[in-house]
């Protein structure tokens, strides 16, 4: 399928016929399997249950204590150890769970006849990472249901029977496509992903326990300085998914290595798989040999997040995997560089958030080497100097416990004694140096972006009146010129950035243990 995709209007033959599919006698056991396709022998699928016994996710119950101090649970995860595994699940009381039946009702009253745009995903290319078809027409969430609905009840199985177990049969099914593609006919679904809460609607009710609207306004989250709800869409605002059967998410991890929350509203399961944070750089050296020539195509292949890798063939070259079968009322917790990936077994509809506990910050600075790396082809989504000078500004309007305030503290420090060593550099290295402060230090933080790595300039930047151009002051040269006519533009002063670490200081001697 090439990447100009044609749109899809009406939903039209979900199964394709491949021409390279494989065709045989009629068995005679037509008990092992379901309803074959006509003219279609059912083969084994090259995968059996024994390819999939992979280890367990953590998982833990919570009561409704969890919903007053949500960040005090990551902090015991943290503190227990927890973040070797990557991920968590967390099993809500069932008394806050909404019915399926009771809670689409609620979601579609809330949608008010809005129309979902979908990603089109076929599962026999997804192991090249070709780029997914879009929808931009889409469906009101009637006619994905009705779209998810049809696909399940017209689906043949495509291989015989393994086990009872429907979960488990799925799975094997799903990666048997994506591994071996010109086995089996063509799957097509349909995923509604990355619908905005605040443009769409959440699928939380008011005043309901677990609502991810609010959950980075508690006490340890970094993200409490963000006073405009669309602050920084898509990240601390929480995104609504709708899935069917194999509509999937492929590997990746969170935008700079950020925490993720991910709960299931109701409908289908859906199956996680995770990849323990000690084995990310092995992952990363072996998607980067396995895919090496599309890798010169497209460099930025795992950062599109269209590349499906099946846990039989990660797990085989020494990479572990941890999987769990995610139902309603269950809550999934990423925690630092954790890749991960899934699909789904049916109608569902799940919700989900990016939160930033001060553990976050020892990440930044892990994912932002990598993107160095990688020759800066993921742009870092914002500055953490952004994050730390708001903190700074506004300690009497936020909650950290003593911890928290050392560790941003220590962070803010940092930070800091870089930032002046390198604005010494800069004086040092030209004549005549003009030091020009913002006229608005409230000045968005993106409003400046360097030339050479297309980062963010929050706190400062140098500019060539010559040649016009501006960069990073960690790079200290941005241009060609002869005689370049450099200013150094800070927001700060050396002055002010020094009070506000006084600030923080004094937070963490006013703070009770």
């Amino acid at each position: 399928m090439s990447q100009n995709y044609q749109i899809k209007l009406t939903y039209h033959s979900m199964i394709r016929t491949n021409k390279h599919s494989k065709q045989t006698k009629k068995s005679k056991n037509s008990d092992d399997f379901t309803e074959p396709h006509s003219k279609l022998l059912l083969e084994r699928f090259p995968y059996t249950t024994k390819d999939f016994q992979l280890k367990d996710v953590p998982v833990l119950t919570i009561d409704q204590s969890f919903f007053a101090d949500p960040f005090k649970t990551i902090d015991d995860l943290y503190a227990k150890g927890y973040e070797k595994f990557g991920i968590v699940k967390l099993i809500l009381p069932p008394d806050l769970v909404v019915p399926n039946k009771k809670f689409f009702s609620l979601l579609e009253s809330k949608l008010k006849g809005k129309r979902l745009q979908t990603r089109i995903q076929t599962l026999n290319t997804q192991r090249a990472g070709e780029i997914f078809g879009s929808n931009s027409i889409g469906f009101t969430i009637q006619e994905y249901m009705n779209l998810a609905n049809k696909f399940e009840c017209t689906h043949k199985l495509q291989g015989m029977r393994e086990v009872s177990n429907q979960i488990r049969q799925n799975e094997i099914e799903f990666w048997s496509i994506i591994d071996y593609p010109t086995k089996y006919q063509d799957i097509e679904v349909e995923y509604a992903a990355d619908l905005l809460a605040t443009k769409y609607a959440t699928g939380f009710q008011d005043g309901q326990l677990g609502n991810l609207s609010g959950i980075n306004k508690n006490r340890n989250s970094i993200f409490q300085v963000l006073q405009d709800k669309n602050e920084m869409s898509g990240i601390s605002v929480p995104w609504l998914y709708l899935g069917m059967k194999y509509a999937n998410f492929c590997w990746h991890k969170e935008d700079l290595n950020l925490n993720s929350m991910n709960y299931m509203h109701a409908g289908a399961a859906k199956t996680w798989y995770a990849i323990p944070p000690s084995y990310s750089d092995k992952f990363l050296q072996y998607f980067n040999k396995a895919y090496e020539n599309e890798r010169k195509q497209n460099p930025r292949l795992l950062y599109d997040i269209t590349c499906q890798i099946s846990p039989v063939e990660l797990v085989e070259n020494g990479i572990q995997i941890l999987r769990t079968d995610q139902q309603p009322g269950e809550l999934i917790l990423t925690l630092g560089a954790t890749y991960h990936a899934g699909f789904s077994h049916g109608f569902n509809c799940s919700e989900a958030v990016n939160v930033a506990p001060t553990q976050w910050l020892k990440e930044f600075d892990k994912a932002t080497q990598e993107y160095r790396m990688d020759g800066n082809l993921k742009k870092v989504s914002f500055p953490l100097e952004w994050l730390l000078c708001k903190v700074a500004l506004m300690v009497d309007e936020i909650r950290f416990t003593k911890q928290s305030w050392q560790k941003l503290f220590e962070k803010f420090k940092q930070m800091m004694d870089q930032e002046i060593n390198n604005r010494k550099c800069i004086l040092s290295l030209y004549d005549h140096v003009k030091i020009i402060e913002f006229v608005n230090k409230q000045e968005k933080y993106d409003r400046s972006v360097c030339k050479i790595c297309s980062n963010y300039m929050f706190l400062s930047y140098i500019f060539c009146g010559k040649c016009i151009k501006k960069g990073c002051i960690c790079h200290q040269s941005i241009c060609a010129c002869a005689s370049p006519q450099i200013s150094l533009y800070i927001r700060y002063n050396n002055e002010e950035l020094q009070a506000m670490l006084a600030t923080l200081e004094s937070k963490i001697k006013t703070t009770g243990s």
